[in-house]
């Protein structure tokens, strides 16, 4: 039966929409021959459940069957959206018999504005489905999920102005109980707000200063998910997702090197930490210097914020993006400047495992001169609105997961899901980093005098003054 039922959203390709919103599409039913049903049922539903089990040694276990009970079992649910339409017939009513053609039944919802983003992970979910359900007489009830992805606006210009300034961590540590001298770590990011799409730049500064070396040092970007539960008493448990890995180094003993590298945000779901009970989200920058044999790893975390809009960093003001630069038409201000030839060329950097030690880019930086004071480029520059692109909106591939119907009573198919989230370009490489080398100037060799010439230099022309004496 399910393969005779489609769910679309109205112009909406993706299914994604941000709170506020109203869902709305249509339900066709397409029948190859008679059916006798007692009704069609649609439901709108949007919910937060986390739900997992404790092995003896305390380690969270995912739980592949939400519906069969298990010992150490522990689960939390929190609903948003509950609606249920009957296209035809319902529940108590009396059978009927549907003749065979195609039926299309419209449907609209409004998405409350306290809903928190969607999001897949291991011991729970934030989901928001569409599901049909053929109410069928002396047998199970057949349904069709579908699933769409829901965005609380999290504007990075609306939240704390440290977003803006940079953040720095350092990290010490000793070898053989401080009997040595210490490594020393330091990592700094140009902000702490950023939006998928965008470019992360670190600063890692590494001091060795023990007798090991340091064999080389991790950058990495990760997601922490916390799930509650309050059933049957309250426990708490967390994941985390690593979205972003770069390696660098290595470090020799009694050495120090200074490495810059990019990290660029890829589709996931922004900062969740206040609107849910159940799942709270949040991303964190980790750096480990990996040392040799006995001694500690030094690693430090810097806590950021991932938003769907970005910060303004290079026009200012009350305007906004098209209307279609977020789905159903709604305005929501984005100062989005453009990505930079720049940033691409830091990112393949990057990609191809070239080390930066000490800046060695400066070549790239050789040409990049700063306008004089006065100079009309600038004020041009400064009165320049640039045409700002709308957002992609892309899958998070690391989020997919079943979204069937796992009721005993009920049929149905696999169905498989996938959020999807805006993907911005946006240029956080207005300037080169900071403190690059001076460039090293080239000598040039002497060629050898010819034999038979002379060493000596050709007596220079007098020049005659213009000043009279």
């Amino acid at each position: 039966m399910s393969k005779n039922c489609m769910i679309t959203f109205d112009q909406n390709e993706h299914g994604t929409y941000f709170t506020g919103q109203v869902i709305s599409g249509k339900v066709i039913v397409n029948l190859n021959k008679t059916k006798k049903l007692r009704g069609i049922k649609l439901q709108i539903s949007g919910y937060a459940q986390a739900q997992w089990r404790h092995r003896r040694h305390g380690k969270a276990v995912a739980i592949q069957n939400p519906k069969k009970r298990s010992n150490n079992q522990y689960s939390g649910r929190e609903d948003y959206i509950a609606s249920t339409t009957y296209l035809m017939g319902s529940e108590q009513g009396s059978n009927f018999n549907m003749d065979a053609g195609t039926y299309t039944y419209t449907f609209a919802c409004p998405i409350p504005s306290h809903c928190p983003s969607s999001f897949e992970g291991a011991y729970g979910h934030i989901r928001y489905l569409a599901k049909v359900t053929f109410l069928k007489p002396g047998a199970s009830n057949r349904t069709h999920n579908v699933g769409f992805t829901v965005l609380k606006l999290l504007d990075l210009n609306q939240e704390t102005k440290m977003l803006r300034e940079p953040a720095s961590n350092e990290a010490v540590e000793h070898f053989c109980l401080m009997h040595s001298k210490p490594v020393q770590l330091k990592v700094t990011l140009q902000q702490q707000g950023y939006v998928p799409g965008q470019f992360m730049l670190i600063h890692a500064h590494v001091r060795n200063d023990s007798s090991s070396d340091c064999r080389k040092l991790l950058i990495m970007l990760h997601l922490r998910a916390t799930y509650t539960a309050d059933t049957p008493s309250l426990r708490t448990t967390s994941e985390k997702i690593m979205l972003v890995k770069r390696e660098c180094g290595p470090v020799a003993h009694n050495a120090q090197k200074t490495y810059t590298e990019t990290l660029r945000i890829p589709a996931t779901a922004p900062t969740c930490e206040h609107l849910s009970k159940v799942v709270r989200v949040s991303y964190e920058v980790r750096v480990v210097a990996v040392m040799n044999w006995l001694m500690a790893n030094p690693r430090l975390i810097i806590p950021v914020t991932i938003g769907n809009v970005p910060l303004a960093t290079a026009v200012s003001g009350p305007d906004f993006l098209p209307t279609n630069a977020f789905p159903s038409g709604n305005s929501l201000p984005a100062d989005v400047p453009c990505t930079s030839t720049r940033a691409m060329e830091l990112a393949q950097i990057a990609a191809s495992g070239v080390s930066n030690s000490g800046y060695e880019m400066a070549e790239d930086l050789e040409d990049f001169e700063l306008p004089e004071d006065g100079d009309d480029e600038l004020e041009a520059a400064d009165n320049f609105v640039p045409d700002l692109p709308p957002p992609t909106y892309e899958q998070a591939m690391f989020m997919t997961t079943d979204i069937a119907d796992t009721d005993a009573n009920t049929v149905s198919e696999a169905s498989r899901f996938t959020p999807r989230y805006p993907v911005f370009d946006v240029d956080t490489f207005q300037s080169p980093p900071p403190n690059p080398p001076q460039k090293k100037r080239r000598r040039r060799r002497r060629r050898p005098a010819e034999p038979g010439q002379s060493k000596q230099q050709p007596e220079k022309q007098p020049v005659e003054s213009p000043v009279q004496i």
